[in-house]
């Protein structure tokens, strides 16, 4: 089940970002803020033009959710927290639309950590081994990058008028995941470390496939 994490720290740096941003508009009298959710989890955010065709906004959104999965004849109970803030660009290409093109850095604390199950056996494979289940379950942790370059086109945000309004985000991250993979000493006893490395080998050839993260983000904007 999807359970998203109040994370006390997220939600006080999305509020002082919008806060920094407020304060460095100045005299701009179209500041916004906003709420938004999608793949990269839900959040807040704040916006400011720039002038009447390019803006910048910021944000700060997390989601967290557990599942289990398979994967080379082990099953993982893993949990995915997904901590992540943005510093985007905006481009307003024409003058009576809120059509945007948008670029900028996603910057996360992403993690996918998992543990494996035994099998009906009670054995773990590892490599080519079938070893018992007398220790710690070996685990994998896979972590993204901390700043991915984000590209996409989007509506929302750009100055017009005060009041309540509507933001969508549809682009993509890029960012290659990082693979760590540990085993109890305990199981040096019955496998090799070359069937220690081939498992890791594996883990990190099927996710290294997912360089390209998809964002879809819609939201709730309003402007003072």
């Amino acid at each position: 089940m999807v359970k998203f994490e109040g994370q006390v720290k997220s939600a006080a740096a999305a509020a002082m970002t919008a806060l920094a941003l407020a304060a460095l508009a100045g005299k701009a009298q179209a500041q916004e803020v906003y709420v938004h959710g999608g793949t990269l989890g839900a959040g807040i955010g704040a916006a400011l033009p720039l002038n009447s065709w390019t803006g910048v906004h910021a944000e700060f959104e997390g989601l967290g959710f557990s599942h289990s999965v398979n994967g080379n004849d082990n099953q993982y109970d893993g949990h995915l927290k997904l901590l992540q803030g943005g510093l985007y660009m905006d481009v307003f290409p024409f003058h009576s639309s809120g059509f945007r093109l948008t670029a900028g850095a996603l910057i996360n604390d992403d993690e996918l950590s998992a543990h494996a199950v035994p099998n009906a056996q009670g054995n773990y494979k590892i490599g080519d081994d079938f070893v018992p289940a007398v220790g710690p379950a070996p685990s994998a942790t896979v972590t993204l990058p901390r700043v991915m370059p984000y590209v996409g086109i989007g509506y929302g945000h750009k100055p017009v008028s005060k009041g309540f309004g509507l933001t969508f985000d549809l682009g993509v991250a890029y960012g290659r995941p990082r693979t760590h993979y540990n085993v109890p000493a305990i199981y040096s006893m019955f496998t090799t470390q070359a069937n220690i490395d081939e498992q890791e080998q594996k883990i990190n050839d099927k996710v290294e496939r997912y360089k390209i993260y998809p964002v879809v983000q819609l939201g709730v904007s309003y402007r003072f």
